[in-house]
C-alpha cells in the first residue's frame, strides 16, 4: 500500500482474509476486509486518474474502460458519482465528436473497445485480460467470488465484454460457454446484459428463473430486485428486498434499497428510520448522503446538519 502498489496489496489482503479460521478469525476478517475497502478505493482513484489522463491524450474509449473499472471498485459514493459524471462527459464526446480524437490514439480502432487494439496505449497501461478479470470479480461477494474464479478462460472474456458493455458480444460469449457454467450463474449472466439493453422484460424472466435454480445467488436476488424498482414496481421490488433481508443476501444492500424505495414512494419517515439504522454498517456514508437529502427536504435543517458534520465530513457553514 506504502509503494502504491495498490492490487498487489489487494491481492495479499484476500489471501489473508481467505485463512481466517476459528474465534480469532472474526476480527481479523473485520481487519483484512476494511484493508480490501481501502485498497479498492485507492484503485478507484488511481483509474480516475488514469482515465482523466487517457481522455486529456484523445484516448476516450480508453478513458471509459478506467471509469467502468472504477464502478465495480468501490461503493464509496463519492467516487462513483465522480467517475459517473466524467464517463457521461467522454461518453458524449466520443459519440457526437469522434472526429477530435488525437492523433496519438489508433485510428484504426477509434470506435472500438481499447482492449482490442494493443496500439492504442503502451502496453502496461492495461491489465492481461486474465488480471483484469481477477480485479473484476475480486469485487463480487466473497461466496459467488469462489464460484467465478473456477469458471474459465471463455467465461472471462465474456464477463470482461459485459463489463465494457460490448453487450452483444457478451451474449454470444456466454451463450458459447453455457454448458460449462453452473446454470444459475448463465441465467444471471444472460439477465444482466439483456437489463442493459433495455430489454427488462426478458431479463427479468432469467433474473427470476436464476433465483429458481440457487436462492442462495445474492448477486441475481439484487438485480433482480434493482431492476424492478427502475421499473417502478415497488411491491415488486419489495418483495425481492424483504426475501434478501429475511435470507440474509446482501442485508445491508437490500436494506439501502428497502430504504430507496420507501422514499420514492413518499415513506420519507420509513426511508429516514432505515437510513439512520444503517449508519451504523459500513454503509454508513452512502446512508448519509440519502438521509442528508431527504432530511433538507422534509425541512429537518438541524437534523441535516448533524448528519452532514458527523458522517459527510462538511461544515455547514
Amino acid at each position: 500500500m506504502e509503494s502504491d502498489s495498490y492490487f498487489d496489496a489487494r491481492t495479499c489482503y484476500a489471501d489473508g482474509l481467505k485463512l481466517c479460521f476459528g474465534e480469532d478469525g472474526g476480527v481479523l476478517k473485520d481487519a483484512f476486509s476494511e484493508r480490501i475497502d481501502a485498497a479498492n478505493r485507492k484503485l478507484a482513484e488511481l483509474n480516475i486518474y488514469e482515465a482523466e489522463c487517457a481522455y486529456s491524450r484523445g484516448a476516450v474509449e480508453k478513458a471509459i474502460d478506467h471509469l467502468e473499472l472504477v464502478k465495480t471498485l468501490t461503493y464509496d459514493t463519492v467516487l462513483r458519482e465522480k467517475a459517473e459524471s466524467l464517463l457521461h462527459r467522454f461518453a458524449q464526446t466520443d459519440s457526437d465528436d469522434d472526429e477530435q480524437i488525437a492523433i496519438s490514439s489508433c485510428a484504426s480502432c477509434a470506435g472500438s473497445s481499447a482492449g482490442g487494439c494493443t496500439d492504442s496505449a503502451p502496453a502496461d497501461d492495461s491489465l492481461p485480460h486474465l488480471e483484469y478479470y481477477e480485479l473484476l470479480i475480486q469485487q463480487l461477494p466473497e461466496d459467488q467470488y469462489h464460484r467465478y474464479a473456477e469458471l474459465g478462460e471463455d467465461f472471462a472474456y465474456a464477463y470482461i465484454a459485459a463489463s465494457r458493455d460490448e453487450h452483444h458480444e457478451a451474449l454470444a460469449a456466454f451463450e458459447k460457454c453455457s454448458d460449462t457454467l453452473p446454470q444459475d450463474i448463465y441465467q444471471y449472466e444472460k439477465g444482466k446484459v439483456l437489463h442493459r439493453l433495455g430489454d427488462d422484460n426478458e431479463a427479468e424472466q432469467h433474473l427470476r428463473r436464476a433465483v429458481q435454480l440457487n436462492g442462495s445467488n445474492s448477486l441475481a436476488w439484487f438485480t433482480l430486485a434493482h431492476v424492478l424498482r427502475e421499473n417502478d414496481r415497488f411491491q415488486d421490488a419489495l418483495a425481492a428486498v424483504e426475501t434478501m433481508i429475511e435470507e440474509q443476501i446482501l442485508p445491508e444492500q437490500a436494506l439501502l434499497l428497502r430504504a430507496d424505495i420507501y422514499d420514492a414512494t413518499g415513506n420519507h419517515e420509513g426511508a429516514v428510520n432505515q437510513y439512520v439504522e444503517l449508519l451504523q454498517t459500513p454503509y454508513a456514508r452512502a446512508a448519509a448522503e440519502k438521509l442528508y437529502g431527504i432530511l433538507l427536504e422534509m425541512g429537518r435543517r438541524d437534523d441535516a446538519a448533524v448528519i452532514l458534520k458527523k458522517y459527510l465530513n462538511k461544515s455547514c457553514h
